[in-house]
């Protein structure tokens, strides 16, 4: 069975993160993706590059299954191949500010009036309109915006760093690959192309749902600040482990008991979670001592025994042994051409229908591998190839 995207054209003009990420899922279910480079190459690139070459392990995450393009669109004949490619092309994938596709002639007008089935995506910082939607945006810099660091940052202290999950950028990937599957639908219905909107900030207010949900006049935010036990301690051998069940009322008991810990459940000071909350410092010193007595994975396999949620705290390393992540095949290996055997995150779900379909069809491409092969497609000749090389408008 072919894979659900087969047969779908996509044009990536996106660099770093987000928009390659998003254009590199829907080149896992089937889709051809022509990602679109500068004479100087997608600058996740130059991210710590392998050896000599063009490739770096960040590039390397978010483009696999794709043809690269080298196309300089400040060029007259660059810009007219690549209007070519969004001629072709039933989704456009972009991550330029909003003044740089006005200036460049990539804007959704300028491209829907020569393809009115064109799905174009702009993904960018802050959103389209407003007075900063031409600044540049960072995962890093929306984890500020948001309140995501403050959110963490402890009284009297400065504000913790930012967490290395970019998960702003990642949640911006799934949303951009959701709506386009959704566009993708409603064009079968009605024959109609349009504009897609993402941005970092609109998916740093969706991974705060619930913080930013409250009843309008009321100014306490959803929940309460998060108050209780530790939910973290350090164990025998070193190392530390989290239970999110510590402070959870109906589970008390059974963490007394799997702890051996019976007297603490009886206190009737602790019975109620009000109760624990005035005595914190002193069940926390009980359970700090009892975790000390048992190195952490006995503390897991204890806890687990018992439907517990906890975890050691594992680091990334461990992740590739993690029992579940083999078992069901999150990771992946691949042949990488300049770089050797790599190994990377499998597609992030599964569909019964295609599971045995095989999703990985290319490496991620050398800058400007695929760039006579694609244009030979759009129809060019190859003195029309040669007089463009010539011209400085394309390479590879």
């Amino acid at each position: 069975m072919s894979l659900p995207l087969s047969g779908i054209k996509i044009v990536d003009f996106c660099t770093l993160l987000a928009g390659p990420y998003a254009s590199m899922m829907l080149a896992e279910q089937g889709a051809d993706v022509v990602k679109i480079e500068s004479p100087s190459g997608d600058a996740s690139r130059g991210i710590e590059r392998i050896g000599d070459s063009d490739l770096s392990l960040t590039y390397l995450a978010f483009n696999r299954n794709k043809r690269s393009v080298v196309l300089d669109i400040t060029t007259p004949s660059g810009l007219a191949a690549a209007h070519k490619l969004c001629e072709w092309a039933d989704v456009v994938i972009t991550n330029m500010r909003v003044d740089t596709r006005r200036r460049r002639g990539f804007t959704y007008e300028q491209l829907a009036a020569i393809n009115p089935g064109l799905i174009y995506v702009s993904l960018t910082g802050y959103g389209d309109e407003g007075p900063e939607a031409n600044l540049p945006g960072a995962d890093i810099t929306v984890q500020a915006r948001i309140g995501d660091i403050a959110e963490r940052q402890l009284h009297g202290q400065p504000p913790p760093p930012h967490t290395q999950l970019y998960h702003i950028d990642m949640g911006t990937t799934m949303m951009t690959a959701y709506a386009v599957a959704i566009a993708l639908i409603q064009r079968q219905q009605t024959g109609q192309g349009q504009k897609i909107e993402t941005s970092l900030l609109q998916t740093g207010l969706a991974l705060h749902a619930v913080q930013m949900t409250r009843v309008v006049g009321d100014d306490d935010r959803f929940g309460g600040p998060v108050t209780g036990l530790p939910i973290s301690y350090e164990c025998a051998d070193g190392r530390w482990i989290l239970s999110q069940h510590i402070n959870l009322t109906r589970r008390w008991d059974e963490m007394c008991e799997a702890l051996d810990l019976d007297d603490l459940a009886r206190d009737p000071r602790f019975t109620t979670a009000e109760g624990r909350q005035q005595h914190t410092a002193e069940i926390a010193e009980r359970l700090t001592r009892t975790f000390k007595t048992k190195p952490a994975a006995e503390w897991e396999r204890l806890l687990k025994a018992k439907s517990h949620m906890m975890s050691m705290v594992r680091t990334i390393n461990e992740l590739f042994d993690d029992v579940q992540v083999v078992a069901n095949g999150m990771l992946t290996q691949f042949e990488q051409p300049g770089a050797g055997q790599v190994i990377g995150v499998a597609p992030s779900f599964r569909m019964a229908s295609t599971a045995d379909t095989p999703w990985f069809r290319r490496p991620a491409p050398r800058l400007g591998e695929h760039t006579d092969e694609v244009l030979r497609e759009l129809g060019y000749t190859d003195q029309a190839i040669a007089d463009l090389r010539a011209e400085g408008a394309v390479a590879g």
